[in-house]
């Protein structure tokens, strides 16, 4: 900042001061009692703006390396301002350091973001080659039609998740709670994968409460297909998946359990790990983005639900799911 610039803020101060003094003056010129000469009372006058300019002259340079940091800051948004001299520039000092802190954070979210997006775009690409690669052999030759409608199923998976997790950043305008049939849920979701059932012949049984949650019922379809397509992706041919309620105080609980090839226990508190696929991820290979449950995990806490695992290798793996019941909200 300028001199110029600093005497142009302060000149209503510097005018208060100088209406002041003449006004002292004034007074004691027209009181009677009072004897001044002209040349003194003009005297004291020059003289009180010399002493308020120079008074000015020093703040501006005591300033002067304030407004310096200010000026060379906004080149290196990375590091704290520092430099306060006093409680206004601490002040100053202090409002900044917390707005930069929020556009830091909000800057390397985008960035995460934007890298994020690229290496899912990437890997769904990759994914999606396969059934697609598929379905070209189909034309050529005389593959079975069930076959063929497996791999249509895979690009629908895929597809569904890409759309989701474009939308997972917006979440909070594509939802709609309300009170919803779980039982229904779980019946579309396991209609979705029906074909899946059928080819690997995995047997399926459902004791499902009849009781309403509150829960967004698009969301949650996308969750519960992800989940069984996961049980199913990973339970050998022949195997069954158990979907079942239990109470519990003021909550429902929705239990999915498999007895499918288990998961390491090194690899249990990874798995809502965005980009994590563990051990079975590198052997089963299609479709293992490490995206599924990572999607899984974000949207059960976006709609204030809770999600937990158990597994152990060779026995199976049990996801439980649990909503807050409809009593509690009314009580």
């Amino acid at each position: 900042m300028s001199f110029l610039k600093y005497l142009r803020d302060h000149l209503l101060a510097l005018l208060a001061i100088l209406l002041g003094v003449t006004f002292i003056e004034a007074i004691l010129f027209l009181d009677p009692k009072v004897k001044f000469q002209t040349g003194t009372l003009i005297y004291s006058w020059i003289i009180s703006v010399i002493f308020v300019s120079v008074g000015l002259i020093l703040s501006y340079h005591r300033k002067k390396s304030w407004y310096k940091l200010l000026d060379n800051y906004q080149e290196d948004l990375s590091k704290e301002l520092h430099g306060a001299q006093n409680k206004e520039q601490r002040f100053v000092q202090d409002k900044i350091n917390n707005i930069v802190l929020e556009y830091r954070k909000e800057l390397t979210e985008l960035y995460q973001n934007q890298h994020d997006q690229q290496e899912y775009t990437e890997s769904w690409v990759h994914d999606i080659k396969v059934p697609l690669a598929a379905l070209k052999l189909a034309q050529d030759s005389d593959l079975n039609e069930d076959l063929v409608d497996e791999e249509i199923d895979k690009i629908d998976y895929l597809v569904d998740q890409a759309l989701y997790f474009a939308r997972l950043n917006n979440f909070s305008n594509d939802y709609l709670i309300q009170e919803q049939d779980l039982n229904n849920i779980v019946k579309a979701s396991i209609r979705s994968n029906k074909r899946m059932f059928i080819s690997k012949r995995i047997g399926i049984s459902i004791d499902v409460t009849d009781k309403k949650i509150l829960t967004d019922e698009k969301w949650l379809n996308f969750i519960l297909n992800q989940i069984i397509t996961n049980s199913l992706k990973y339970t050998d041919p022949g195997g069954k998946i158990d979907i079942f309620t239990s109470d519990d105080n003021n909550s429902i609980k929705l239990h999915i359990k498999d007895n499918g090839v288990g998961i390491a226990n090194k690899d249990i508190s990874r798995v809502f790990t965005k980009g994590f696929t563990g051990d079975n991820g590198r052997k089963f290979g299609s479709k293992s983005t490490g995206m599924g449950l990572y999607l899984v995990k974000k949207m059960v806490d976006n709609l204030g639900h809770q999600i937990t695992l158990n597994s152990q290798v060779g026995v199976g793996t049990e996801i439980v799911i649990t909503f807050l019941d409809l009593p509690y909200y009314q009580g």
